[in-house]
């Protein structure tokens, strides 16, 4: 893989082959692998933004997509989430929406934003993202990301709980089961938002602080006594945010290690990495990820 990774960005000569090398990867083999156990990459995911729209956040270039960041981690599952206002003139997801699938036929699992990053939501994006439930095949469930506001009163969330309610007559119009996702940060765990969660099927969940990454057993105790009968999910930063770094390797592969074990133990259903834009542009933790991946990626669930 070396050689991909040129000062120009070279690996995108790798469109291509892309999709057949995601496929290899990540399609199921038909009646073959239905009869066998899910394995760890089953129930990988990479939570992806447009590219380059993190910029503003770590000041450095990335040229990967969306789909090459799953190609990259080999993961077959993807979180695809709209940039907020201050990103968006770095990278944006540009209608129509629809036409972005078409690098994501391989994958298994496709879910996408109707709330993307910083809150950002648009009525339009809204009934695209609605419109794709019926046409695109892999299409599993929404995205609600930045949703809460961190307010105990007032407004609490980017929608009414009357507007979620709504949003879920919807997706159970389609005759489909499809999920509703929602970021769920560490500091939301005091939060009055028990009326929300109630239409929600998925919390994933994050710290946003590294200096806390030691304490995702004690906060996900916490979180299955408040919420015991929500999914689960632990969303793993590649990055360090607040200090415009890569997240040193010790913390990425506490983060990874314990997140295996409850995926194992069965905690939670799944693991998200953020994300395709900090995968090229030098940080140690995204090389170490991919690595990880590949030693532990074909280990059977029970």
């Amino acid at each position: 893989m070396a050689t991909v990774f040129g000062k120009n960005g070279g690996w995108r000569v790798f469109t291509g082959a892309l999709l057949i090398a995601v496929a290899v990867c990540a399609a199921p083999r038909a009646s073959a692998r239905a009869a066998e156990a899910e394995t760890v990459r089953d129930r990988l995911w990479v939570f992806s933004c447009p590219t380059n729209s993190d910029f503003p956040h770590i000041g450095r270039r990335s040229v990967v997509s969306p789909a090459e960041g799953a190609f990259y981690l080999g993961v077959p599952n993807i979180l695809m989430v709209q940039a907020s206002e201050s990103e968006a003139p770095y990278g944006r997801l540009e209608p129509p929406l629809e036409q972005y699938t078409v690098a994501l036929r391989p994958l298994k699992r496709v879910v996408w934003s109707v709330v993307g990053s910083g809150g950002f939501h648009k009525a339009e994006e809204t009934a695209e993202v609605l419109a794709m439930a019926n046409r695109v095949a892999n299409f599993r469930g929404v995205m609600l990301d930045d949703f809460f506001t961190g307010n105990t009163e007032g407004k609490r969330a980017q929608w009414s709980v009357e507007e979620l309610a709504e949003l879920r007559g919807k997706l159970n119009q389609t005759g489909k089961k499809l999920d509703i996702y929602v970021t769920f940060y560490v500091r939301h765990f005091d939060l009055p938002l028990a009326d929300y969660l109630d239409q929600i099927d998925v919390l994933t969940y994050w710290n946003m602080d590294s200096g806390g990454i030691r304490d995702l057993e004690d906060n996900l105790q916490k979180l299955e006594r408040l919420y015991p009968r929500k999914r689960k999910m632990l969303g793993c930063y590649v990055v360090d945010y607040r200090n415009k770094r890569g997240m040193p390797v010790d913390l990425m592969k506490h983060q990874c290690e314990v997140g295996l074990r409850w995926l194992q133990a069965g905690r939670i259903e799944g693991i998200i990495f953020l994300g395709n834009t900090v995968l090229d542009v030098g940080f140690e933790s995204a090389e170490w990820t991919r690595q990880w991946i590949q030693q532990v990626g074909d280990t059977k669930l029970k």
